[in-house]
């Protein structure tokens, strides 16, 4: 009896293992097959310039770019905040996001913080982590930021 019983047992988780493989596998077919989504690899170039010293600033193809580049060009004044980020505030819900990340940023990089509809520049690092969305980054000479204070910063797109 014991021996039958085992056997059962066995012959079950056997036939378990095997429905689980197929359906995996199944599933994998599918999924080979369905469309997959994926962020676009579009790229715009835009011109920034402040004190009359100009940087190019590569930012990713997404619903708020689209959005900013269709206000540019555009001259905003910036605040100097915290020492690490110049910043202009278009006010909650502004622009449009879809794509939000909750992870440490970078220097140079440009976002845009929802909650306030800010559109920031970070020049400077202190390790926080924050809900935003990223635009793109600054190619180079993100650390003219450190020494303009507050400043009109105008922006251009790069034909």
């Amino acid at each position: 009896m014991k021996k039958l019983t085992a056997l059962l047992l066995t012959g079950l988780l056997s036939l378990g293992i095997l429905g689980c493989a197929s359906s995996n596998a199944a599933s994998e077919k599918q999924n080979a097959s369905a469309p997959i989504k994926t962020t676009s690899t579009a790229r715009h170039k835009i011109k920034i310039t402040v004190n009359g010293q100009t940087l190019t600033a590569t930012l990713e193809d997404n619903s708020t770019t689209k959005a900013l580049l269709a206000k540019m060009p555009m001259t905003l004044r910036m605040q100097d905040l915290y020492g690490r980020e110049m910043c202009y505030h278009y006010g909650a819900g502004s622009l449009p996001t879809d794509e939000l990340r909750s992870d440490g940023y970078q220097t140079g990089d440009i976002i845009y913080w929802p909650p306030r509809g800010s559109f920031v520049i970070l020049y400077a690092q202190n390790g926080e982590r924050f809900t935003r969305q990223h635009l793109g980054r600054i190619d180079s000479g993100v650390e003219i930021f450190k020494t303009t204070g507050d400043a009109d910063v105008t922006f251009e797109i790069l034909k």
